[in-house]
């Protein structure tokens, strides 16, 4: 068995401040070749601690995975810690100083100097070149182990373990996909009521193995064969069957992604009104590349004044029942279709909290509202948490119930 450990690197991971979702996605690309997560650390920007984790994870580890610390300030010790925790100097590296320039250079800025500390590398080590942001990875092997540092960056430490780290440890260790695995994507549905109805499924499929990864109102399911014979066949079909509509999106897919490629297909636009989101919606469906084939706009509508005189939402209406409820949700779907002219609308608002924003309602409570050429709908939903998590379970919510009505679900009562 090929053991790793994952170091994940940074004060923000330790003091709860960003979540280190990077180990969940770096396990399980790991297992799916074979090799076994032993240990998974969380260190604060210091230098000694850095190195007093990496020495523990060296002596149970065949490899260990360095995340974050890797960017231009000075609170970014990654490269420094490891050097000095190794006894092997570090080299100003010539061609990823020239990477650094050329990056910059496209962008039509200057590089500022702090920036060249990110060129350079540990004695030994082979750099990994950095496609989607300034800081390149390293592969170093030394005494029989290999560390490899790469960025906490979300999208450059995926871009970067896909396309070089786990070919590269393929390579060097002989390391092959094992058994068969499948990542489902399930939104806006209760963790406990969702792992209920997998084991459920699973009850008379032996063999087979769930894990799960809670996000903000999404939950990735990974089924994966871990006994020869098992009836990976079998428990897929149970398990999609049991998850039924509120599976949104498989291996690598996205919610907001899916989305888009519906609406596209359908040759369909929309548009959003949103209060509580402050623009979240918006910017989800716009991070996918190509949004504006099918994405016609949004207004955030914060206030009661706003909401009538920028959505149409009657005076009366809001001032008898509050903003928070189906009909004013509904009444800002079918305006903000109106002002886009857009085949969809979408609307959204609630009270966040942590006060309850002068409505009556508590907070955690928000309304949603979709509308088309026919009509429109209207839901109402109590979110648990704080304000944050409040704003994107909402998010979640509202992209999941959009993409349920394109593929023809019953949204009608959707709870």
């Amino acid at each position: 068995m090929f053991d790793c450990s994952l170091l994940a690197v940074g004060d923000e991971l330790l003091d709860g401040r960003t979540i280190d979702t990077n180990s969940d996605f770096i396990t399980a690309k790991l297992e799916s070749v074979g090799a076994r997560v032993v240990m998974r650390l969380i260190v604060g920007d210091d230098k000694g601690n850095i190195g007093r984790a990496l020495a523990l994870a060296l002596r149970i580890s065949h490899a260990v995975i360095v995340t974050g610390g890797l960017g231009p300030t000075g609170d970014d010790l990654t490269r420094e810690a490891v050097s000095e925790a190794l006894e092997l100097p570090l080299h100003r590296d010539r061609r990823l100083e020239e990477l650094q320039g050329m990056f910059f250079a496209a962008m039509g800025r200057e590089m500022s100097p702090t920036n060249l500390k990110q060129a350079d590398l540990i004695e030994g080590a082979v750099p990994i070149e950095a496609r989607l942001g300034t800081a390149p990875g390293q592969w170093l092997e030394n005494r029989g182990r290999v560390i490899i540092l790469i960025p906490g960056v979300p999208r450059e430490m995926r871009d970067m373990l896909e396309g070089d780290i786990i070919p590269m440890l393929s390579r060097r260790f002989g390391l092959q996909e094992t058994g068969k695995t499948l990542t489902l994507l399930v939104a806006a549905r209760p963790e406990s009521e969702l792992a209920e109805q997998v084991e459920a499924a699973l009850a008379e499929v032996p063999g087979i193995g769930v894990a799960y990864r809670a996000m903000m109102g999404q939950i990735e399911v990974r089924l994966s064969s871990r006994e020869e014979g098992a009836d990976f066949a079998a428990a897929e079909k149970r398990v999609r069957e049991a998850l039924g509509p509120w599976v949104v999106a498989e291996g690598l897919e996205t919610l907001e992604g899916n989305l888009g490629e519906e609406l596209r297909s359908r040759g369909l636009t929309l548009a959003v009104a949103e209060s509580l989101t402050g623009g979240m919606v918006g910017e989800t469906i716009t991070a996918m590349p190509g949004s504006s084939d099918y994405f016609r706009g949004g207004i955030v509508a914060y206030d009661l004044e706003a909401k009538e005189n920028m959505l149409g939402v009657d005076r009366g209406l809001l001032r008898s029942r509050g903003a928070v409820n189906e009909e004013v949700a509904k009444a800002m779907a079918g305006g903000v279709r109106g002002r886009f002219s857009s085949d969809l609308g979408i609307a959204l608002t609630g009270v966040a909290g942590p006060d309850r924003g002068g409505e009556d309602e508590s907070p955690g409570t928000v309304a949603f509202g979709l509308a088309d050429k026919t009509g429109t709908y209207g839901w109402k939903y109590r979110l648990p948490g704080d304000r944050e998590m409040v704003r994107r379970f909402a998010t979640t919510i509202i992209l999941t119930i959009t993409l349920l009505y394109l593929r023809g679900e019953d949204v009608s009562h959707v709870r």
